[in-house]
């Protein structure tokens, strides 16, 4: 069958699944006018066959991009195609005698629509197949990095158990798919046979389907057999929704306590935690969200306490960027707005000639008994708004805000937080103030935040201008979850 579009997006040493063999790769090497094309199946699964075929095609033109097409009559398999290095000369002799590379794990879904398009014969007017490689890679930022790892995770799990079974991955029969996920529900998560969560099945079926919607098939999950087999998990096999518990007023403030914020070079630590903590509670912000700060989305405001900017969340994809407000604390161990400016402060510290000196002396000076912030300050000492942080204003405003930290206190300079950094933080420092950490995490803090205003009587409207839910169902979750009791007709009846 004399199929293949080679697509050239210039960068060497991936791979990508292809019909029902996981993982190919392909390197395309220039030779004058000649692209000469070889590839593989790859050897990254055991007992896989591994081939090296080669095929050339004059393009009739020597421009370093790749366009054009490649025919053989064994290039059934859907491959992407690469520039090669500079220097590299290639004859088609030389191509047949290659040493091939292990193939690295499947990509991103976007490319599996690339091996699609390696099967088209015929391309619309206008569209070259470097351009639909250009056009594939835009069409893989329409996701997040997060779910794009969880798709390719994911797709990779599937794709075992079919080769495992002997069937196709791509496109998987209705059948296939409901077999894997019986399967799934069968086994467990473990030894004990934990059942997986329904939500658990509902990731999975997502990133089946996103390769196969990219790659121009129907979604499983369309398929009766799929959706009834699904219905039917989340009836006998679906388990409890676990949610994580909400991290409370009373006892965000008993965490914070508990924090040190004095000593080197523990309380480099503390003072970076305790911001993290207080301005993910007040602004009940997600994870990704506080690790995602630089330092020039935080600004101070007279009257308003913070202005944080978040350039991109869950809700924002298309990252139009919102602003939330962080307001003073009425208590300074509390406070925000004086945690981000101790941290500002010490980050300075640290960023100087002789760091450690300088952040031991500026430790030995951080109090939680009164503001550092703008509410510190009096009639006799007044902020002066025109710089009302200098140490601030010196920092390279893109430098990431919340940073690694070595156990000897050193700050990594341009290298950003994950999100397990905050839960690894909430979880500590609840052990050390006589928590149970094992119940809380980075949800926790957003979570928490919900929660106490619920009980403080709030209305879900307000509660979603600062956390940004987008539907107040959700809102209601948290208290039917934690507050049950909160504006229920049960306390009122007079039992």
């Amino acid at each position: 069958m004399k199929v293949g579009m080679v697509a050239g997006v210039g960068v060497s040493g991936r791979s990508l699944q292809s019909g029902d063999v996981p993982f190919c790769t392909i390197d395309v090497f220039l030779n004058g006018e000649s692209r000469i094309v070889g590839w593989r199946y790859s050897d990254a699964l055991p007992g896989a066959d591994v081939r090296t075929r080669t095929a050339s095609r004059n393009t009739g033109s020597s421009a370093p991009d790749l366009d054009g097409a490649c025919e053989h009559d064994a290039m059934s398999s859907g491959v992407v195609a690469f520039e090669p290095g500079e220097g590299d000369e290639w004859s088609l002799e030389d191509s047949a005698a290659a040493q091939w590379a292990p193939a690295e794990a499947a990509q991103v879904p976007a490319e599996a629509a690339l091996a699609t398009a390696a099967q088209a014969a015929v391309l619309p007017a206008g569209v070259t197949a470097a351009r639909l490689g250009r056009i594939r890679l835009l069409q893989a930022e329409a996701i997040s990095e997060g779910t794009r790892r969880m798709y390719q995770r994911e797709w990779g799990r599937f794709v075992a158990f079919c080769t495992d079974v002997g069937a196709d991955s791509l496109p998987a029969h209705p059948l296939t798919v409901a077999a894997y996920f019986e399967a799934a529900a069968a086994d467990g998560q473990d030894d004990a046979g934990t059942p997986y969560a329904s939500n658990t099945f509902n990731g999975w079926l997502a990133a089946i389907d996103k390769w196969h919607e990219l790659a121009g098939y129907d979604k499983p999950s369309k398929s009766a057999e799929v959706a009834t087999t699904m219905a039917g998990l989340r009836r006998t096999n679906g388990g409890e929704l676990r949610r994580m518990p909400a991290l409370l007023l009373e006892e965000l403030r008993a965490l914070v306590g508990t924090i040190d914020m004095r000593t080197f070079p523990r309380g480099v630590h503390g003072v970076r935690d305790t911001a993290l903590i207080l301005m993910g509670f007040a602004g009940a912000f997600r994870r990704s969200e506080l690790a995602a700060l630089n330092i020039g989305d935080v600004t101070l405001h007279e009257t308003d306490g913070l202005h944080v900017r978040v350039r991109r969340s869950k809700t924002d994809q298309h990252a139009r960027g919102r602003t939330k407000a962080l307001p003073y604390g009425a208590v300074p161990a509390t406070c925000p707005v004086c945690a981000f400016t101790r941290w500002i402060l010490l980050t300075e510290a640290l960023s100087s000639a002789r760091p450690r000196m300088a952040a031991m002396k500026l430790l030995a000076t951080f109090t939680t008994d009164e503001h550092v912030c703008a509410r510190g300050h009096t009639d006799d000492n007044p902020v002066d708004w025109s710089d009302p942080l200098p140490a601030w204003r010196r920092l390279p405003k893109r430098m990431p805000l919340f940073r690694p930290i070595s156990t000897a206190g050193k700050i990594f300079r341009d290298s950003p937080i994950s999100g397990q950094v905050v839960q690894d933080a909430i979880v500590r420092h609840a052990l050390n103030a006589g928590l149970d950490a094992k119940h809380y995490g980075g949800h926790s803090l957003r979570a928490g935040f919900v929660t106490s205003a619920l009980k403080k009587g709030l209305s879900p409207h307000q509660i979603m201008r600062q956390s940004w839910h987008t539907t107040e169902r959700m809102i209601e979750v948290y208290g039917r979850e934690d507050t049950p009791l909160d504006n229920n007709a049960v306390t009122e009846i007079g039992l």
